[in-house]
């Protein structure tokens, strides 16, 4: 049997077969490739830093996979609902961004985002606490003390060091009246720098502050001796020019001709003022400390 196809016939029948190779060959399908998620930390070079030396922040991404990062990280330091800076920074091909930003003294709140990017979500790290210290110093306390007429009595002068302070503190004291006498001792204090800066104050150790009084007397003495006891009772202080201008007549007269009794009258009972100082470079602080003598 003979078949012969027609010349229409034929050509739809290769049309056919060619639209069909073509969808073959040309074939194609498309899959969804989800964003991956990712989780941020965020450090300080140091929780407590100095006004001087700012904190460095770093931002770290992690998520499950490999690969590179790119996006932003953006830094808000906040002081309670107060925003106090913000920063952006670029994230580096190992996924980490920093910032040094420039804070004020206090206690902030600091938390940092990451865009994302093409393969990576964004996310919020958990907030960390940054602490910038005020200028160095120091300040001392003493609590008022008594002291029994004739003795002597000391307390100490407690020094605190503050934001980090360190230096040698010259103490110094002052007795409002003649009739108490004061001292310190030692009269210098040295600080030394602190390993690491973690508060904002530390204990810097402390100096002994003394009053002493003078008690009541009786002495047998001559003419001179009489004279003089009842000088230095009167004035309690030597006035050697004085003295000297009246010793010679005295002698002339007699000196030891007579007994006399002198009483020299000690500090009298009640409340006296001391003035402690304390020195360091341009830094100095007062402090007036009552004295009860009983």
């Amino acid at each position: 049997m003979n078949f012969r196809l027609s010349a229409f016939a034929l050509l739809t029948f290769l049309l056919a077969i060619s639209q069909a190779y073509g969808q073959a060959s040309g074939a194609s399908y498309q899959q969804s490739i989800s964003q991956a998620a990712t989780a941020l930390t965020v450090n300080s070079s140091s929780s407590v830093v100095g006004l001087e030396s700012p904190p460095t922040l770093s931002a770290v991404i992690s998520f499950p996979n490999s690969g590179q990062t790119t996006g932003n990280v953006t830094f808000t330091v906040e002081n309670g609902s107060t925003v106090i800076a913000t920063g952006t920074a670029p994230v580096n091909l190992t996924g980490v961004a920093t910032w040094t930003p420039s804070l004020p003294t206090g206690t902030f709140t600091i938390f940092a985002a990451y865009s994302g990017d093409s393969n990576l979500l964004g996310s919020t790290s958990p907030a960390i606490s940054q602490t910038v210290l005020g200028p160095e110093d120091f300040s001392f306390s003493v609590s008022p003390f008594s002291v029994a007429q004739g003795q002597s009595a000391a307390t100490p002068v407690s020094v605190t060091a503050l934001n980090g302070f360190h230096g040698t503190i010259a103490f110094s004291c002052a007795s409002q009246s003649s009739e108490v006498d004061c001292g310190l001792s030692p009269n210098a204090l040295m600080v030394p720098a602190p390993v690491a800066q973690t508060t904002t104050s530390a204990s810097a150790g402390n100096v002994a502050l003394s009053a002493t009084t003078f008690a009541t007397t009786v002495q047998k003495a001559g003419l001179f001796g009489a004279f003089l006891l009842s000088f230095l009772s009167f004035k309690r202080r030597k006035r050697l020019a004085l003295l000297a201008a009246v010793a010679l007549p005295l002698l002339l007269i007699g000196c030891g001709a007579g007994t006399r009794y002198v009483q020299q009258d000690g500090t009298p009972k009640g409340t006296y003022s001391i003035t402690v100082t304390g020195t360091s470079g341009k830094l100095s602080h007062t402090q007036t400390v009552l004295v009860t003598v009983r």
